[in-house]
């Protein structure tokens, strides 16, 4: 198992959520599946779901940084944008 932690910056606020999964396919698909609909309206959630599952939206790996991402959903308006750090190898 890996642990992922996902920083999401969403409209002013810092959202901080950590999974251990198998890949990191896995943990962008639990990240996007809880986020809380108190911070994100069903619409909005739905929408940053199918991005996840979008190819050209995966998350890409920072360069020179190791074990880190960067992805961005609901571009517009209000963009989501989500680092992820792997944090821990078991």
């Amino acid at each position: 198992m890996e642990r992922y932690t996902f920083i999401a910056e969403y409209r002013g606020g810092t959202y901080t959520s950590q999974y251990d999964v198998e890949n990191l396919e896995d943990g962008l698909k639990l990240w996007a599946e809880n986020l809380d609909l108190k911070y994100f309206s069903k619409s909005k959630k739905e929408k940053i779901i199918a991005e996840t599952k979008d190819r050209d939206l995966f998350p890409v790996e920072l360069d020179g940084i190791k074990n880190t991402w960067c992805a961005s959903y609901l571009r517009g308006k209000f963009e989501l944008l989500l680092n992820i750090v792997k944090t821990a190898i078991d």
